[in-house]
């Protein structure tokens, strides 16, 4: 029996489903919302880059709650916890811990392509003085132009895992 095989049958079952798939539809038009929402807050509003980041992501997940609620988990809502609110509210403490997640990806990757764009030596200048590696490209984030995107597209990508599972097996779990 393979890997992909013993997996089927644990706890990441669920990943092999046509629910997973809608799961990640409705994560894909949430990362057009969220990416639209970046690119709103950071490049016309002018907010400091991180913190569009986690607004893009907070609105990104309303929306996603509202469309899996309609739709992905349709099914498995009527049996769950009966009130909206408390799904709601499960919903947005998974996402918090997949925001949490995607936000330190988005941090981590644009510290990367700083290094690969500038090189080291202005790597090391952006430091120098620092007292802390993790705090620096918390509160004065490079700059990385359009490579933020990428940034954010692989948060998305990490934190997916993540708020499938939690979700399935929680938000909307079956009584």
């Amino acid at each position: 029996m393979g890997f992909v095989e013993k997996m089927k049958g644990g706890i990441l079952a669920p990943i092999f489903t046509l629910r997973f798939i809608k799961f990640c539809a409705v994560g894909s038009s949430g990362v057009v919302v969220n990416l639209l929402f970046l690119f709103i807050f950071a490049d016309l509003l002018e907010i400091h880059t991180n913190v569009s980041s986690a607004l893009a992501i907070f609105v990104s997940t309303l929306s996603n709650f509202a469309v899996n609620e309609l739709w992905t988990f349709s099914d498995k809502r009527l049996n769950a916890a009966r009130n909206l609110f408390l799904r709601l509210v499960k919903f947005n403490l998974v996402s918090l811990g997949g925001g949490l997640i995607q936000w330190m990806v988005f941090v981590v990757f644009n510290t990367i392509w700083f290094l690969i764009l500038s090189g080291h030596a202005q790597f090391e200048n952006y430091f120098d003085g620092t007292s802390s590696w993790l705090l620096k490209p918390v509160l004065e984030p490079p700059d990385v132009g359009g490579f933020k995107y990428f940034s954010q597209l692989a948060g998305i990508g990490v934190a997916t895992f993540w708020n499938f599972l939690l979700n399935f097996y929680w938000t909307w779990r079956q009584k």
